[in-house]
């Protein structure tokens, strides 16, 4: 039986990443709606906030800078 080439994922970690948030968002968008998907995406953006503050790596003047330059 012939072996498959070795593929190297990490190489595509970003598309694949990508295509699985999409896939996430389009499933909520069409099961619970438009406003209530930015309503989840909004929550959990704010729990990750604040899960990277309480693990240190949250530097909100560095975050404050990237958006308000």
């Amino acid at each position: 039986m012939d072996k498959q080439p070795n593929i190297d994922w990490k190489k595509y970690r970003g598309r694949v990443l990508g295509l699985l948030i999409g896939f996430v968002f389009s499933l909520l968008w069409v099961t619970i709606g438009f406003a209530e998907t930015l309503l989840v995406l909004l929550i959990v953006g704010v729990g990750y906030l604040v899960g990277a503050y309480y693990d240190g790596n949250f530097d909100l003047n560095a975050w404050l800078a990237y958006f308000f330059r």
